[in-house]
């Protein structure tokens, strides 16, 4: 039987070629369009690290080259009397710390030989109460960490994850002659809900000073459904708090608000190739489906043969669906190699941990089922033919 069905595809060759080269070039297109909608959702379920919701963003910057002690001392004043708000919970100043945005700053940390590149957030030690940061392993930053002449971090998962093999807590890395101790692991840091995160760092922020910086950002949490009275009275209290000759509001919002804008940017960029990646998917399945078809129709005259020496129903639409199925197997063997060894054609997002042998693993069961389902009808026709019928082309 085995013989004889190998035979059978032999002896079809010339046909057989042209249908695999078809359903190879459709497994190659599946399998990259599966890796591409697979990687955008893992993307999307990845956690952040903080929890947006009744966080106001008040973005500062200096219009004058103030004297830095001034600064300070009226950047302190400001964040008292933002905390001074009955409807606030806690304030805090950061420099890149903001999410939905994208201001953001990278460094190269020299760790014995390694290099390790890590965008760098500012934050202080009320970020953590602000945004409800709870690290997964170590702490955030406290009072003990004042003065300290090495710099206390937090690194983010994937950072651990990819440099110190899961075990970073207390190890120390360098950017010139400034030392830095990781105390503590958080979550991933998403600037939208659908663009892959950076590896990076949370350093410690010890003052509200602005240092190099010609701005600051203080983040604000209110009681729940207060950011509108937060917003009604912030202008305000930063204009009769800060000189206005020397400093300007850049921007005033809620984290919420940007959340929604940042999305709309993101969904934006990638509505288009959705739309697209659906159209060629039901293009796939109704040439797999016209191929297949158009195969067993040109075998008429050999099933009509087959069935007049006694072959049965049943044997011929076995026959049909196996070769059709070894066939597939075949193209999508040769296509897994191409993928394993080389990127995606849509591999120009960066991919996240596991996505390939998902995807390798979904478009292979979805060519198998679709192939299956592509030759079931077919072949349960032609296996009904009888042979008078399909010797009357003869």
């Amino acid at each position: 039987m085995i013989r004889l069905f190998f035979k059978i595809l032999w002896n079809n060759r010339r046909r057989n070629i042209l249908v695999f080269v078809e359903l190879f070039m459709i497994s190659l297109i599946l399998t990259n369009l599966v890796f591409y909608l697979v990687n955008l959702y893992e993307i999307y379920k990845i956690r952040n690290c903080y929890d947006t919701n009744n966080v106001i963003v008040i973005s500062l910057s200096k219009k004058s080259n103030e004297d830095k002690n001034e600064s300070e001392t009226s950047l302190s004043n400001l964040k008292k009397v933002l905390e001074a708000n009955s409807f606030v919970e806690s304030v805090s100043s950061c420099s890149n710390g903001v999410p939905y945005n994208y201001n953001s700053q990278w460094n190269e940390f020299r760790h014995d030989s390694d290099r390790v590149g890590l965008g760098t957030r500012f934050a202080d030690i009320d970020y953590a109460k602000v945004m409800r940061i709870n690290p997964v392993k170590g702490r955030w930053f406290n009072e003990s960490d004042f003065g300290k002449k090495v710099t206390p971090v937090l690194i983010s998962v994937d950072a651990e994850k990819k440099f110190f093999k899961g075990n970073s807590l207390g190890i120390r890395m360098k950017i010139d002659e400034n030392e830095f101790e990781i105390i503590g692991v958080t979550e991933r840091f998403k600037r939208s809900d659908i663009e892959s995160p950076d590896r990076f760092a949370f350093i410690f922020k010890d003052s509200v000073s602005t240092k190099n910086y010609m701005g600051i950002t203080f983040l604000v949490r209110t009681k729940e459904n207060r950011a509108a009275d937060m917003l009604a009275v912030a202008e305000n209290q930063v204009y009769t708090t800060l000189n206005p000759e020397n400093w300007t509001i850049d921007g005033l919002n809620s984290l919420e608000n940007m959340r929604v804008e940042q999305n709309g940017q993101s969904y934006q960029g990638n509505f288009l190739s959705i739309i697209i990646a659906i159209f060629i998917m039901i293009n796939i399945f109704l040439g797999t489906i016209g191929i297949l078809w158009y195969n067993t129709n040109l075998r008429v005259h050999e099933i009509g043969i087959r069935r007049a020496i006694g072959a049965t129903g049943k044997r011929i639409r076995q026959q049909l669906i196996t070769e059709s199925m070894v066939i597939a197997l075949t193209a999508l063997v040769i296509v897994i190699a191409i993928i394993v060894q080389t990127p995606p054609f849509f591999g120009r997002r960066p991919v996240e941990p596991g996505v390939k042998g998902e995807s390798i693993i979904l478009s292979a069961l979805i060519m198998l089922i679709l192939v299956l389902l592509s030759t079931w009808i077919p072949a349960g026709l032609a296996s009904k033919i009888q042979p008078a019928e399909s010797l009357k082309t003869e």
